[in-house]
């Protein structure tokens, strides 16, 4: 995959950037604020989703106008496509895409056609948050692979809602609550199988020249217990039968309290077995980064070529020698891959094999080592 050029128009402090990318591996440097990880994020909404920083739709748009777009003419297997994103200018709330000059109307189409992948400082946090960024995490990955795992995980979501709704409002609908429940049974099976097959896959790769440490990835998830054991009509019925057995308590709690949007994942280092919260920060970043890389091979391997690469700040807390590790290793990556930092310095070891960006006040210009 190559970018032939990005166009950002009236996103985040960008006026307007037209940039033709010259090399596969691009730095951006400068100040806190002066619009790096801005452009790394207006990249990662040209796939489906709300993009690496997860912002409401009235945040992308710069201060003084109602409109943003991001547009970028690619190089995939496939050939040559122009893909856009920006908000409805008709007025609805709702982010919209255009592939090849067309309107697009399932998101499955971009995501089929190329993939991002991301490592950002507030992923720092991921092991000691709550299991729900970690099972946003996990479903980023899924996207990536399967297209459709996002369409599912909304439609799943959403009966949930209107679940909570009913029980809130009107528990006695015994019929509407049954016809809810069978949606959730239906929707977290495929959920959850997805995830797993992605956690599996995962588990297997290997990859004997990386200096990063390898993890084991694992779903504590009672459906996903299930689905190991059962065929996934039975599991489509237990999770029927346990949502109509817990109705009173989740009428007391207010929100249903069992199901795969209760997932969570757990990370251990493959090698010595230990948990990831219970290692350094330093320990937890390679892990971290060494779970990327590892993806974003098995994304090549599926797919036939590589995904598109955003790494926001991720020489932070990397020792000297994974530092270079991690700038050697995206070398030899074919595929777009953007980084940020504050210091150009700390990337001197891509000077003759990457481009040097300085980024201020929304604007780019090049640098030289």
């Amino acid at each position: 995959m190559r970018i032939q050029k990005l166009v950002l128009t009236d996103f985040r402090n960008y006026r307007r950037l037209s940039w033709a990318p010259e090399h596969n591996v691009t730095v951006l440097s400068g100040e806190n604020g002066s619009g790096k990880t801005n452009l790394l994020e207006a990249v990662s909404l040209l796939s489906p989703g709300r993009g690496l920083r997860g912002a409401a739709m009235n945040q992308l748009a710069r201060f003084d106008c109602a409109h943003w777009g991001v547009a970028a003419h690619i190089e995939t297997r496939t050939g040559y496509h122009e893909v856009g994103t920006g908000n409805d200018p008709a007025g609805s709330t709702k982010r919209v895409f255009r592939l090849d000059g067309e309107p697009v109307r399932a998101h499955s189409d971009i995501a089929s056609l190329l993939a991002c992948v991301w490592l950002t400082p507030q992923m720092d946090r991921l092991f000691s948050e709550a299991a729900s960024g970690r099972r946003r995490f996990l479903d980023r990955l899924v996207v990536a692979l399967d297209p459709n795992h996002a369409r599912e995980t909304a439609a799943h979501d959403r009966s949930v809602a209107q679940r909570n709704r009913l029980l809130t409002e009107r528990p006695s609908e015994t019929a509407w609550l049954n016809a809810v429940e069978d949606s959730i049974a239906r929707h977290a099976v495929a959920v959850t199988a997805s995830r797993i097959t992605l956690i599996e896959a995962m588990n297997l790769h290997v990859d004997t020249q990386s200096d990063f440490p390898e993890s084991t990835l694992a779903l504590e998830c009672a459906i996903g217990d299930a689905l190991r054991d059962h065929s996934a009509l039975a599991v489509e019925d237990l999770i029927r039968h346990e949502l109509a057995a817990q109705r009173k308590d989740d009428i007391a709690r207010g929100s249903t309290g069992w199901g795969a949007h209760r997932a969570d994942l757990k990370i251990s280092d493959r090698a010595s077995g230990r948990d990831v919260t219970h290692s350094s920060s330093g320990q937890q970043k390679a892990m971290l980064i060494g779970i990327v890389l590892a993806h974003a091979a098995i994304i090549a391997a599926q797919r036939g070529e590589a995904p598109i690469m955003l790494l926001d700040e991720p020489l932070v807390h990397l020792d000297e020698k994974r530092r270079g590790s991690l700038l050697e290793a995206l070398t030899h990556i074919e595929a777009p891959i953007f980084l940020t930092g504050t210091d150009r310095a700390a990337f001197a070891g891509l000077s003759q094999r990457a481009g040097f960006l300085h980024v201020e006040e929304g604007k780019i210009h090049p640098e030289y080592f």
